[in-house]
């Protein structure tokens, strides 16, 4: 379906009911809104991992604005900030009350944006695979890098497109020889079927790195988040590495980060039964209503220093 909102369309595709029925009676489930990554993708990659999760929670896949099957607006206004408002837009147009919001990757980027730019939409976040800032972060033991990993030939690759070069040509070859390494070894045969499955934009991600990527940092603004967070990694992704997620987890208040061995940049489906098992913890445990603005004078608020220590290391196998 396709909902207009700021000047623009996005689309929007649903996943499973609301409302299930269980002993006798409806029963509403809750919301997940979730954003891909890129920016320039779109839904497609994030299906397999995620359609399971239709058990738990109704699943909203979003395109974001000018990327897959969404409207081409002005490519100067496809900026994290306004694909967050359309995000809220589109949840009101929708009348998604209380959703919980998935962001993968740069999906993350737009859903931190939300919660800061509007605090009263999302009941809760999912960060998965992201990071407060493309700046680099100290990391006393960060994973294999694609220098440590790679062909000679993905390393050129990469290079060109990490250097600008996003046509479709270079696309194409990237999604051959560099995706691969996307995934931790084990699973290297994961990211060229799910990236088969999304269409790319290459106006939005050149937009997006030459114009915008060095200006996005959030890590200042992490403190005044009081959404219930989940901070979900692979413990091998180089591209969002676990330092990112550390960061998020220490920033914002009372978030929970989950570490996952042997997954890379798609944990969801790297590691599908960990991840979904992790998520629907998450879920389950929720209030039955999202908090409503800032916290009372004197209520007890966990700080971003003890936020630290509340990691939660998973065990596969």
């Amino acid at each position: 379906m396709l909902a207009r909102v700021n000047g623009t369309q996005l689309y929007v595709d649903v996943d499973g009911p609301q409302l299930r029925g269980e002993r006798g009676k409806l029963v509403e489930r809750p919301t997940l809104v979730v954003l891909h990554g890129g920016p320039g993708f779109d839904q497609g990659y994030l299906r397999p991992g995620l359609g399971d999760l239709r058990d738990h929670a109704q699943v909203v896949f979003v395109d974001l604005r000018g990327q897959g099957r969404s409207g081409r607006p002005p490519i100067d206004s496809c900026t994290l900030e306004q694909m967050a408002d359309d995000v809220a837009a589109v949840s009101a147009v929708l009348g998604l009350d209380d959703p919980v919001v998935f962001g993968h990757s740069a999906g993350g980027f737009v859903a931190l944006h939300l919660a800061l730019r509007h605090p009263g939409v999302a009941r809760a976040l999912v960060l998965c695979d992201t990071s407060p800032t493309l700046a680099p972060l100290p990391d006393d033991d960060p994973p294999p890098g694609l220098a440590e990993r790679a062909t000679p030939q993905a390393i050129t690759v990469a290079q060109r497109m990490f250097g600008g070069d996003f046509s479709t040509e270079t696309f194409v070859e990237f999604a051959q020889v560099v995706a691969p390494y996307y995934a931790s070894p084990l699973h290297m045969d994961v990211p060229g079927p799910l990236l088969a499955l999304s269409t790319f934009s290459p106006d939005v991600a050149a937009h997006f790195f030459t114009a915008l990527a060095a200006q996005y940092d959030v890590r200042a603004q992490l403190h005044s988040i009081h959404t219930p967070t989940l901070v979900i990694e692979g413990e091998a992704d180089w591209v969002c590495p676990p330092a990112g997620a550390r960061a998020l987890a220490a920033g914002i208040p009372g978030a929970q980060l989950a570490l996952i061995p042997h997954a890379g940049h798609f944990p969801f489906s790297e590691e599908p039964q960990t991840f979904k098992e992790i998520i629907a913890e998450f879920l389950e445990a929720l209030p039955s209503t999202k908090p409503r603005g800032r916290p009372r004078p004197g209520s007890t608020t966990t700080t971003a220093a003890s936020a630290a220590g509340n990691v939660r290391q998973v065990n596969v196998g």
